[in-house]
């Protein structure tokens, strides 16, 4: 089901399947998002309930084994719809025996969407309604459309300094860190520099980032709740990825327990956890 949100500056698509944003227009229909075409076949996915790739594409929990693909699966399930309004929609995926074949833990997963003039606001609402602590991690995923030209920037709102971590050919967090490549607040942004994949801000400072084309400011991109912030694109592809984050990839080296890999947040149970964002529209 596809739902539209509108204000006079703003024009929304999203979509039940997957909760996922799939269009996104400025004041002056201006489309934003990209257009999920065949180098990555996707607008905005909700990555839940695990960030990147397990090992072997296995969860390991209590003695069992359990299948899980990159990501998770909340971005290829249909979401049940709460409401909608002209500028409101609210969709809700529960656990089920089918999510439970791979993640052996109830939840319920709320996300809310509410258009204000030139705002569009997305709440994550995570709520572990078993009875023992749920390991998960949480990402929105966001395509931006952007060209091989001069002069594209993420402008971030505080110097980012520490240094940054990265994911191998597997999606599996490497040990190393390396160092920033955002100088005096600006990451400038080329096809050079995602040469070695995305780069994961695992100790971001700013709650704030602004995304600057060629012609001058697209959107911002605002993030208060989330802990980690990536960065990303397919190598020749016309897009970049603005990743708010809760939760890391499971390391390269992990082959345990679900339940210890390190990075993960810990649900306890009948805890929830609210992760919003906001992106703002340049006309």
């Amino acid at each position: 089901m596809k739902v539209h949100l509108q204000t006079d500056q703003l024009r929304a698509v999203l979509d039940s399947h997957g909760a996922e944003l799939v269009s996104l227009q400025n004041s002056t229909g201006k489309e934003l998002l990209w257009s999920a075409g065949t180098q990555w076949p996707r607008h905005a996915p909700v990555l839940f309930p695990i960030i990147g790739r397990l090992a072997n594409d296995v969860l390991h929990h209590d003695g069992r084994n359990y299948p899980m693909t990159q990501h998770g699966f909340a971005r290829d399930n249909q979401f049940g719809v709460l409401e909608t309004t002209a500028r409101t929609a609210r969709f809700l995926l529960r656990s089920s025996p089918a999510t439970e074949a791979m993640f052996p833990f109830p939840f319920s997963l709320e996300t809310s969407w509410s258009a204000n003039g030139p705002a569009l606001d997305l709440t994550f609402t995570l709520t572990n309604t078993g009875p023992a602590p749920m390991p998960a991690a949480l990402g929105w995923h966001p395509a931006f459309q952007w060209d091989p030209s001069p002069g594209w920037q993420l402008l971030f709102a505080e110097e980012e300094t520490a240094t940054i971590r990265r994911v191998n050919a597997q999606m599996q967090l490497t040990a190393a860190r390396h160092p920033t490549p955002v100088h005096q607040k600006v990451l400038t942004l080329t096809e050079d520099l995602f040469a070695d994949g995305a780069i994961i801000f695992e100790s971001v400072k700013s709650r704030t980032v602004r995304y600057v084309s060629p012609d001058g400011p697209l959107l911002d991109l605002a993030f208060g709740d989330f802990m980690q912030f990536t960065v990303w694109k397919q190598p020749g592809a016309d897009f970049v990825c603005l990743e708010p984050w809760a939760g890391l990839p499971v390391p390269a080296t992990h082959r345990g327990e679900v339940l210890t890999s390190p990075g993960q947040m810990l649900v306890q149970p009948g805890d929830e956890r609210n992760f919003s964002c906001r992106i703002t529209a340049h006309p």
